[in-house]
């Protein structure tokens, strides 16, 4: 999801938490490093080599510095999306969670 607030989100989740009785919240940050993370001690969930990036997360790799330009250096490979990518793209953490590094700035 792009282009949403964190005030939005939260009443989001007031919201579908009165529709359901159900409680629902944003996670902590703290929670979602350690999902994101998945029980996982390298620099990154898939290792720690960043150019393996492109199997597991959008990331500004060759694709994105060919389309957009930035002058940051890119991860060196290619998963083919210079903008956002279709959820559930690319391989999941340890924990099963899909999209939790990457694709848009969270």
């Amino acid at each position: 999801m792009i282009n949403v607030f964190w005030d939005d989100a939260t009443a989001y989740a007031e919201w579908l938490t009165q529709q359901t009785g159900h409680q629902y919240r944003l996670p902590t940050e703290a929670e979602w490093e350690y999902s994101a993370r998945a029980g996982t001690e390298t620099a990154r969930y898939w290792g720690n080599d960043p150019d393996d990036a492109c199997g597991y997360a959008n990331v500004h790799d060759n694709t994105s510095k060919a389309v957009n330009g930035f002058s940051w250096t890119p991860h060196n490979c290619t998963d083919g999306y210079a903008q956002t990518a279709p959820v559930g793209h690319f391989q999941p953490n340890a924990f099963g969670l899909f999209d939790v590094l990457g694709n848009v700035w969270d």
